[in-house]
């Protein structure tokens, strides 16, 4: 496995990515060599078009959706089974699912993916089975993926790192996964704490972080992992988002670790100082939607669509709207703050957050340990900050005195408008927006998995 030096608290903790990222695009483009395979060598998909992909813990489902829009004419991936626990986040994985198959489908693209979904408690022998059975059917599992509950390793949750965190141990079940079904391919997604959490070991055995415990494990049946830690705004997501991603490639597709340079088997950045174009910030992300008001509660609102010559100088727009509905817009809707909140806003400028209130803050015992991101005021003209729950941090629009909606929070996370959440078991009823609010900080950035999921079909 190629080690990962990580710092704590710096934005970038990566080194390997370091080194890399701070090339000249020159001088990238003449030593790709040192990034990845010589040639795309498409091992995957010489003996079959449509890879299998199994989704664990899948949340709302954004990165099994991810790696559906990931395929192409030629190659495509087939989503087998979802296996995620919460009876509301299912619905909303089955109502997105639907939603693109319906609207994708007429493209003539080989996009697969199941049309009802149940919960699945990966707890218990009986969601174990069900996923055997579903790889059963299909002959097989390619791609294995998913995002563990990372509240375990989470820095807003540091009083519970450990190894005996009950979040901590799905870990164990993801790689018994992987070991019990035999992917070709592996793909993680956590917070950076996973890096420095200690795994709970038995006897006298020295404890190791949770990172060299899933290679120890893979490598014993066959697996060579490559971790890395990817900001999402690398790959034109309006979000500076720093995630560590382990990808495991099995000795049986013929790749060894010198086939591949520091990068790895990842795709190289797109966006930012090192990719052919600038980030994509807030503006490019959210000025088109409708000026609303603290606590706006309208789940369908009119919208005036962008013109072509407006999409044509906004790529990122361009994917929000693809397959949305026509002139309107959901889930523009923001949670109401009381009055001395809203006052507060007011006083805070773009970049600002509680320092330049800390005198209003009287509700607060130790103003000491506030979060830097707490009464954040995003910039237009950068990345927004990461998203976690953007309700509990009181994250503000740059311009409007007012928390972000969670249309405007999702946008930030690169899902395209036609994606919604369900907020209750029964979505004909209407409310639950905490529910929605959680799903969207679980999320995975939707075109960072795109991207991987690109580069996966030609290894």
């Amino acid at each position: 496995m190629r080690k990962l030096v990580c710092t704590p608290g710096s934005r970038v903790h990566c080194k390997i990515n370091t080194k890399i990222i701070n090339k000249k695009d020159d001088d990238m483009n003449n030593n790709y060599q040192l990034f990845g395979p010589t040639e795309p060598l498409s091992i995957l998909t010489q003996s079959r078009k449509d890879l299998r992909v199994l989704d664990l813990f899948a949340g709302a489902g954004g990165m099994g959706l991810g790696f559906l829009m990931g395929g192409n004419q030629e190659h495509a991936f087939q989503i087998i089974n979802v296996a995620e626990i919460n009876p509301i986040y299912v619905r909303t994985l089955e109502k997105n699912y639907n939603y693109f198959f319906t609207k994708y489908q007429k493209n003539g693209l080989k996009h697969y993916c199941p049309s009802k979904f149940n919960p699945i408690d990966l707890t218990e022998s009986s969601g174990y089975d069900a996923l055997k059975k579903s790889i059963k059917r299909a002959g097989g599992v390619d791609v294995l993926i998913g995002g563990p509950p990372c509240q375990g390793f989470s820095q807003a949750n540091r009083h519970s790192w450990g190894p005996d965190n009950h979040y901590n141990k799905l870990v164990d079940i993801f790689v018994d996964c992987v070991i019990d079904f035999a992917p070709k391919v592996v793909l993680m997604e956590n917070v950076q704490g996973i890096l420095w959490t200690p795994k709970a070991t038995q006897g006298k055995e020295k404890k190791i972080n949770v990172v060299d415990y899933i290679d120890k494990k893979l490598k014993s049946v066959g697996y060579i992992l490559f971790p890395t830690v990817l900001d999402a705004a690398w790959y034109g997501v309006p979000q500076h988002r720093n995630r560590v991603f382990l990808l495991g490639l099995h000795k049986s597709l013929g790749y060894t670790a010198d086939d591949f340079g520091d990068w790895g088997p990842f795709p190289l950045p797109t966006h930012g100082p090192s990719g052919q174009y600038n980030y994509v910030t807030v503006r490019d992300a959210i000025s088109d939607l409708p000026v609303v008001e603290n606590g706006e509660s309208r789940l369908t609102q009119d919208y005036h669509e962008p013109t072509k010559k407006q999409l044509s100088l906004n790529t990122f727009l361009q994917h929000m709207r693809e397959k949305a509905a026509k002139k309107q817009i959901k889930d523009h809707i923001v949670s109401k703050q009381a009055d001395y909140v809203i006052d507060r806003y007011q006083q805070i400028p773009q970049g600002g957050n509680w320092k330049d209130i800390q005198k209003l803050m009287t509700n607060y015992s130790d103003i000491s340990r506030t979060h830097s991101n707490i009464y954040r005021r995003l910039k237009w003209d950068e990345p927004s900050i990461t998203i976690s729950h953007y309700r509990k941090s009181m994250i503000i629009h740059p311009e409007q005195h007012r928390g972000l909606s969670l249309r405007e929070a999702s946008r930030l996370q690169s899902l395209p408008d036609w994606f919604t959440f369900c907020g209750t078991e029964d979505d004909s009823k209407i409310g639950g927006i905490g529910h929605k609010q959680q799903q969207l900080a679980n999320a995975v950035s939707f075109l960072l998995t795109v991207a991987i999921a690109k580069y996966i079909l030609t290894l």
